[in-house]
């Protein structure tokens, strides 16, 4: 990060107090571990994004890099990667990457400074990042419950597919029960791994966009099971109502919706949105039934809402008569 570092000089809202919390971590990070740091940078973000007016929890989203923290907390390759953007975009699947840990980002995270390797030690073992990666882990779940009820091989659409990790994971993908697995999305850099990574197999990779699917750009049939992990937590309550009703209209008789989004008041939610520029639209109980309130009623074997083990994601899941 090579902005130039200005001093904090907070704002009269109330959003000084953010100042002080900063203060405290830097102290904490010369005098404690990392880990006890970041556990306070954390908690304290997540209780000012709770209490701070919305003016001043602005102020302190504008204002947060302006303190010599900024260049602390950066040393960390996933913090670092998802303020940046380089793919232009928040929660990217190189993003996932970073949290999964796995051997296509150990050089970056082996090139990070003692410092930054500590304090990834704390945000890839957060509550967000064990949910976003036990998230593969219930989509391809889903994608075996669907292949073992069926009575022949099985469709899938996988909606801002990224780097498709839950195919990894699935049985059924190994057991050639799948005749068909549509990977969408619109990011180039995915798009050529997913060439790459598929070349040969029953996975079609296709360059496209939510926006595509609810106008029936792409063309792409009928499916046993579509599912949406992490599309969902980007868009606004209209728009996901929209793609909900056409992802819908794509299902199979029997078919399967599954769309997933980070619950409502998770811890980190002050710390994705300041030092991650990772911004949010967590969604509770409430908010995840209004998305599939428009479909039909009398259409729908089963609507379904659950959460992962630790709370930290919430799902949707939407059968088909």
């Amino acid at each position: 990060m090579s902005a130039q570092v200005l001093p904090f000089l907070g704002r009269p809202d109330g959003a000084d107090d953010a100042s002080e919390l900063f203060d405290e971590v830097m102290d904490l990070f010369s005098q404690r571990t990392a880990s006890e740091a970041m556990t306070r940078l954390v908690q304290g973000l997540h209780g000012l994004r709770r209490t701070l007016s919305a003016g001043a929890w602005r102020a302190v989203k504008s204002d947060w890099m302006q303190h010599p923290l900024a260049r602390i907390v950066h040393q960390d390759p996933l913090t670092s990667w998802s303020y940046r953007k380089p793919r232009g975009y928040p929660g990217d699947a190189r993003l996932l990457d970073f949290v999964d840990g796995g051997p296509c980002v150990a050089a970056d995270i082996a090139a990070a400074t003692e410092l930054g390797r500590a304090i990834y030690a704390c945000t890839s073992r957060s509550r967000v990042a064990v949910g976003l990666r036990e998230r593969r882990h219930i989509v391809a779940d889903t994608v075996d419950r669907v292949a073992r009820k069926a009575a022949g091989k099985i469709s899938v659409l996988s909606l801002a597919a990224g780097h498709l990790r839950e195919a990894d994971c699935s049985q059924a993908l190994t057991n050639d029960r799948v005749a068909r697995w549509v990977a969408l999305d619109h990011d180039p850099d995915n798009l050529a791994l997913l060439r790459k990574r598929f070349a040969g197999s029953v996975v079609e990779v296709c360059d496209g966009t939510a926006c595509g699917l609810i106008e029936d750009d792409h063309k792409l049939g009928q499916f046993d099971l579509i599912s949406a992990a992490g599309l969902y937590d980007h868009l606004e309550a209209t728009f996901a109502r929209r793609l909900t009703e056409a992802a819908f209209r794509k299902l199979k008789p029997g078919g399967t919706l599954l769309f997933s989004n980070i619950v409502c008041g998770i811890e980190t939610d002050g710390f994705m949105e300041t030092f991650m520029g990772w911004p949010l639209i967590d969604r509770n109980e409430d908010a995840m039934a209004k998305i599939w309130s428009d479909l039909p009623t009398d259409e729908i074997a089963v609507r379904w809402l659950f959460t992962d083990a630790n709370q930290a994601m919430i799902y949707a899941l939407v059968q088909r008569i």
